[in-house]
C-alpha cells in the first residue's frame, strides 16, 4: 500500500469519526419521538421491524428473523420486543402454523410515526445534498452499503 492510499483511509476513518456522533444523535432523537424510554438496541429492533412491514408488506417476520438480520443476542432481542409491546409500537403473536414461533409485525401508530419520521429526516437529507449530482448521492449510498456489508460479514465471524 503506498502512501496515497493509506491517507484516503485515514480520510475515511476520519470521516466516520466526525459522522458517527452525529448519526448516534439523530438515532437517539428519532427513537424518542416513539417513545421517551425508547434506547439504542430497542430502536434498532423497532426500525429492523418496521423496514420490513414497508419493503416486504404481508411477509411474516419472526423473533429468529430479528436477532440474525439485528445481530443481537436472543435475550437482548426479546427485552427489546417486551418493551416495544407494552409501549404500544409492536404486536407479537404466535404463527398459525407453528405454535412454537413468534410473529412480529409494528402497530399502526408505529408505522404511521415511522413514515412522519423517515419524510422529515430524508427532506433534511436532500438539503445537505441540495448542491450535489443526484448521481453522486446514488453511487455514495451505493459506496455506504457495500462498505458496511463488508464490514458486517468481516465482523460477524
Amino acid at each position: 500500500m503506498n502512501d496515497a492510499n493509506g491517507a484516503a483511509l485515514d480520510d475515511i476513518e476520519a470521516a466516520f469519526a466526525r459522522l458517527a456522533p452525529a448519526v448516534k444523535e439523530r438515532m437517539a432523537h428519532n427513537a424518542r419521538k416513539f417513545h421517551p424510554e425508547l434506547r439504542g438496541a430497542g430502536f434498532s429492533v423497532l426500525r429492523a421491524v418496521l423496514l420490513c412491514a414497508l419493503r416486504r408488506p404481508g411477509e411474516d417476520l419472526t423473533v429468529s428473523d430479528l436477532v440474525a438480520g439485528c445481530h443481537m443476542d436472543k435475550s437482548v432481542v426479546s427485552r427489546q420486543l417486551k418493551d416495544l409491546k407494552q409501549w404500544g409500537l409492536i404486536q407479537l403473536e404466535r404463527s398459525q402454523h407453528d405454535a412454537r414461533v413468534y410473529l412480529v409485525s409494528p402497530t399502526k401508530f408505529a408505522l404511521d410515526r415511522f413514515k412522519e419520521i423517515k419524510r422529515s429526516t430524508r427532506s433534511e437529507y436532500w438539503n445537505i445534498f441540495a448542491a450535489w449530482d443526484p448521481r453522486d448521492v446514488s453511487e455514495l449510498a451505493s459506496l455506504l452499503l457495500r462498505f458496511s456489508e463488508q464490514v458486517e460479514e468481516r465482523f460477524r465471524d
